[in-house]
């Protein structure tokens, strides 16, 4: 996935890696402060999916896109296309 990060005018491109490939899931009680709002535990126990895997294209929600993930191998590096077909990169981010 790529950033684009705006400077002066000048558009400065990154490669921002994820490396999960399952949402974060909130639970509205853990949140501080939640509990002094409402004692509703309906309310309460309501999760929120927050995307983590990147190929999200409702974020900062989870859509289920981290499904695509399911077969990608440790240690490579992978892109996603406009398709959704995957694409190999070559890894220059192994910690050795």
């Amino acid at each position: 996935m790529f950033a684009h990060i705006f400077i002066l005018g000048e558009i400065m491109s990154r490669i921002v890696l994820h490396e999960r490939n399952h949402p974060y899931v909130v639970k509205l009680k853990d949140l501080p402060g939640m509990e002094k709002l409402t004692k509703d535990e309906k309310i309460l126990n309501y999760e929120v999916h927050l995307c983590a895997c990147g190929l999200s294209k409702h974020k900062p929600f989870c859509d289920g896109s981290h499904a695509k993930t399911r077969g990608e191998e440790a240690g490579k590096v992978y892109d996603y296309d406009e398709n959704d077909a995957r694409h190999e990169l070559v890894n220059r981010y192994t910690q050795e």
